[in-house]
């Protein structure tokens, strides 16, 4: 029986090759994520920065007009623009809205009507006038700033939080 010579990686090289290529999967994935949350973070600056809070609303019976207190918590000002009322566009014709918003602002707002620019930290009393609601239902009242942020609050009828 003859043997014949075979050349073959030896143990050593082959672990030193698979430590390279573990090497170099690990620096992929680093710049690949790296870069994906350098895209995340900074591409959507003013959204980020825009932050509404309700702290208070009060809508004491199903037939009056609902208040809502907003405050600007972000970082920078925001121009309230829009503000829907279970998903209908409140307006002087609108379907459930009778109306135009009415917003009772100190010093901070730039209006008492949309759009309405305030300041970090301005509280904002927003009055819609309604159709008539069902006491203890629940409505959805959506705030959209200029720059497209959306801003989703739940608020019932007959109740105040």
């Amino acid at each position: 029986m003859q043997l014949t010579a075979r050349s073959a990686v030896s143990p050593i090289i082959a672990t030193l090759l698979l430590i390279a290529i573990a090497v170099a999967a690990g620096i992929i994935v680093y710049v690949f994520t790296s870069s994906i949350t350098g895209n995340l973070t900074q591409g959507g600056g003013t959204q980020v920065s825009e932050q509404i809070s309700m702290d208070a609303y009060t809508y004491p019976s199903a037939v009056t007009t609902p208040v809502m207190v907003l405050r600007n918590v972000g970082g920078g000002s925001v121009t309230l623009s829009q503000i829907f009322f279970d998903g209908n566009l409140c307006q002087a014709s609108g379907a459930t809205c009778t109306a135009a918003p009415t917003l009772t602002t100190g010093p901070g707002c730039t209006a008492t009507t949309l759009p309405s620019t305030c300041g970090v930290g301005i509280y904002t009393a927003v009055t819609l006038t309604t159709t008539a609601q069902t006491a203890g239902t629940s409505h959805l009242l959506r705030v959209v700033t200029s720059d497209g942020g959306t801003f989703t609050f739940s608020i019932i009828a007959g109740r105040s939080g």
